[in-house]
């Protein structure tokens, strides 16, 4: 436990050296730091929403036609391209 506590406070040390908040006052750090985690929070959340979907139609483009030959996966695909 003792390992993980050093290693996420060494782990923050490095994130502020990186990006020089550790010159900044306490609010501007928090300011910083939340609008950090506010776009990452949003990249995980539309990553697991959105990327299933763009991965199943771009493996229907790419994988050979007699993989995926029925006409509903064909009408599929290219409803889900005119949405895009």
């Amino acid at each position: 436990m003792l390992n993980l506590k050093h290693l996420a406070s060494h782990a923050y040390r490095q994130y502020e050296l990186v990006t020089c908040i550790n010159m900044l006052e306490p609010w501007e750090r928090k300011l910083i730091n939340g609008f950090f985690l506010i776009m990452l929070s949003l990249v995980i959340f539309s990553s697991f929403m959105y990327l299933p979907d763009y991965l199943q139609t771009l493996m229907q483009f790419i994988t050979p036609p007699t993989w995926h030959s029925s006409p509903e996966n064909s009408a599929y695909v290219a409803q889900k391209m005119a949405r895009s």
